[in-house]
């Protein structure tokens, strides 16, 4: 099965443009590099902006814990315990932290997406992510590689979706860097939902 990482949308076979979203799909496995992307400002399938910003795992656990722990804490100090506002505080704060990373991230892949340059990479390893899981399943992790001013930089995807293990070591596929901030990257077309 083939997933459309613009919208998530399944196909039994490999199609160049997804019919739900209309987002291009990147090569299958084992072809070479496709076209590149188009030129900037690149318009996002309608949608992604807000998946890729409000639907990611560190804003949602954000949103969850900033929410809860800050009704928390509004109980407790409007019932005038000052000392045990000390621990929802604490989970706040910590709240706040997770999601302000995942909204900088979020930020950063919109950011490449829209404006980055185009950069040849190629897919450095592939293999099962066995630190997470979901529903006894592990997630593939796909390490990419580009290289820029002589310097190479290193890009992580996790998802999923199984045909990332079909994308063999050394295949070819199109990166997007921030210009000023080369470790704000993503590959494009996007092999995973967010």
């Amino acid at each position: 099965m083939i997933t459309c990482g613009w919208c998530n949308t399944h196909y039994q076979t490999w199609r160049s443009k997804c019919d739900a979203c209309g987002g291009p799909m990147p090569p299958p496995p084992g072809q070479e590099l496709g076209p590149p992307p188009p030129e900037v400002p690149r318009d996002l399938p309608s949608g992604y902006a807000f998946r890729t910003r409000f639907l990611n795992l560190p804003v949602l656990l954000g949103m969850a814990f900033t929410g809860f722990f800050g009704l928390f804490l509004v109980q407790v100090l409007k019932n005038g315990q000052w000392l045990l506002a000390l621990l929802p505080g604490f989970f706040l704060l910590g709240g706040l932290s997770c999601l302000r990373y995942g909204w900088t991230k979020a930020s950063g892949i919109l950011r490449a997406f829209r404006r980055g340059i185009a950069i040849p990479g190629k897919v450095a390893s592939v293999s099962l992510d066995t630190t997470q899981s979901l529903n006894q399943k592990h997630p593939w992790k796909l390490t990419y590689h580009f290289t820029l001013d002589g310097r190479l930089y290193e890009g992580v995807i996790t998802s999923f979706d199984s045909t990332l293990a079909k994308r063999a070591a050394g295949q070819p596929l199109w990166v997007l860097y921030v210009e000023k901030d080369p470790t704000q990257n993503t590959l494009y077309p996007p092999l995973k939902y967010f």
